[in-house]
């Protein structure tokens, strides 16, 4: 069986998707929304603790020269960006009291208050 994770992170595999074939913000903001709370929260509690191990691995390598398994690994790791969110910020998969499904702008003209 061929590892999706680097050696070292299998037990991460299982939190693997939808992260791994998440490429940008947007989508991952969505797939928060979409995962129920208890997804997150089980995916939040495996991997936060492991994301310190998660960066010194990571940083061994060029951001533009990551092996396939480490660049799932960094996906696995801004999915846990948006775990995080939930989990010590929202209570809940979704924004509360935010229509669903909403959108979020970062920079350029649609996040200037002025």
């Amino acid at each position: 069986m061929t590892e999706v994770l680097p050696k070292g992170f299998a037990d991460l595999e299982p939190f693997t998707q939808p992260w791994v074939e998440l490429d940008n913000m947007e989508r991952r903001y969505q797939a928060r929304q979409d995962m129920s709370f208890a997804e997150l929260q089980q995916f939040y509690d495996a991997a936060s603790p492991r994301l310190a191990e998660i960066l010194v691995h990571l940083d061994a390598f060029g951001r533009d020269q990551l092996p396939p398994a480490e660049g799932r690994l960094y996906r696995v790791a801004l999915g846990l960006v948006e775990a995080a969110q939930a989990n010590e910020f929202f209570g809940s998969s979704r924004l509360p009291r935010a229509p669903y499904p909403h959108y979020v702008a970062v920079g350029g003209k649609a996040a200037r208050l002025d």
